[in-house]
């Protein structure tokens, strides 16, 4: 074949701007990343803050934030992965070597607590800025002469809706003693910002990550609490407003039993409704119960989906992610396993095996605002 006359190469021209605009936003995110390096127009086009709103509200599929145990013994560690529904993974975060524990993935922020001094990272996935927290307990708790590191943590990260403040909730648990304090944090660029000591819940908090979860700026917590309420056993969940830093009216979970292990149960968030997971071990499935009012305390169990095998006892191993347009259920099982359950035909389907990973959650900005050093 003949090579292009000149004439031929002095006809090519540019596609105008605004055309160049219109396709680009029909391009996936995770290849758009990599148009960047074409040239400096198309760099800038893409690092746009409007050309990123406008593709984020033509592509909204919402993107799993996967986290993992770290050992910070190498110069970088893979903290976290950002995976599309499918189970592929699109971003993979590293940071550099230190020992950290993703406590809790919400939107796009990730809370790492550092484990050599027990402090805390709000680490801003769409910025790529890790803001430190001030370190050790209140002002209003130190006078007790605790330690930090004597508490088991369980922690709590919202935004609130009337501002558009981030708070972070940490929940410190010194269960032998029964003891546990509450704190919160405001991260509001203030040099001044402290952890403020607020009242305990009255009830005693469950420590496990997946019995808490935050909903529209409402942190949701499993009670160790079981009481008798008419002749039953009564399952108990305290709510605190990240807004007004008070702990709201107890909440009588759903089941009304002679006894279930506290190991049997979580919470999720499904699609803003807040939902308790029971599962029912002999026989391998989980209920899914919907908080339908929380005013009348009134619930609806809406799907049983069984499971691929048994667990072990002290193994909490589902987690419902997402109900998905069409109705079905995304969930994650046996740490490694991404499935769907189709209601109509009450059948599961294997998705993507992903790899064991103990705190998932959502990340819901664009991949084009992940700043580039965030990882590969």
């Amino acid at each position: 074949m003949a090579p292009p006359s000149p004439h031929s190469r002095a006809s090519v021209r540019p596609l105008p701007l605004d055309a160049l605009y219109e396709v680009l936003l029909r391009v996936p995110a995770k290849d758009l990343c990599r148009l960047r390096a074409v040239c400096r127009p198309w760099r800038a086009l893409l690092s746009d803050p409007h050309f990123i709103a406008a593709h984020a509200a033509r592509h909204p599929e919402p993107l799993i934030v996967a986290a993992h145990h770290t050992n910070g013994l190498a110069a970088g560690h893979h903290l976290l992965d950002i995976m599309d529904l499918s189970g592929r993974v699109i971003k993979r975060v590293v940071r550099p070597g230190q020992k950290e524990w993703v406590m809790t993935a919400l939107l796009d922020v990730v809370c790492v607590l550092m484990t050599n001094d027990m402090s805390y990272l709000l680490f801003n996935l769409a910025t790529g800025v890790a803001s430190a927290l001030p370190h050790g307990l209140a002002e209003e708790h130190s006078r007790r002469a605790r330690d930090i590191s004597d508490y088991r943590h369980l922690v709590a990260a919202g935004k609130v809706a009337s501002t558009g403040e981030y708070k972070v909730l940490r929940v410190l648990d010194k269960y032998f003693e029964q003891e546990q304090l509450c704190e919160v944090f405001t991260l509001d660029g203030s040099s001044h910002a402290r952890w403020r000591g607020k009242k305990a819940s009255p009830d005693s908090l469950h420590p496990h990550p997946w019995n808490r979860v935050t909903i529209n700026g409402i942190v949701y917590f499993l009670s160790h609490e079981i009481v008798k309420d008419q002749g039953n056993l009564s399952l108990r969940i305290a709510s605190f407003d990240l807004e007004t830093e008070e702990w709201r009216a107890i909440l009588r979970a759903p089941l009304n039993v002679r006894y279930i292990p506290i190991g049997n149960l979580s919470m999720a968030s499904l699609n803003g409704c807040l939902v308790v997971i029971h599962y029912i071990r002999h026989w391998p499935s989980m209920d899914l119960w919907f908080l339908k009012d929380f005013e009348k305390g009134l619930w609806a169990k809406q799907h049983s989906i069984p499971l691929k095998s048994g667990f072990l006892y002290e193994d909490i191993p589902v987690r419902p992610l997402l109900v998905l347009n069409d109705g079905r259920i995304l969930y994650y099982e046996e740490q490694k396993l991404l499935r769907i359950y189709d209601p109509k035909t009450c059948t599961s389907t294997d998705v993507a095996e992903i790899g064991p990973y103990y705190e998932i959650g959502w990340y819901t900005g664009s991949l084009l605002s992940l700043p580039e050093g965030a990882g590969a």
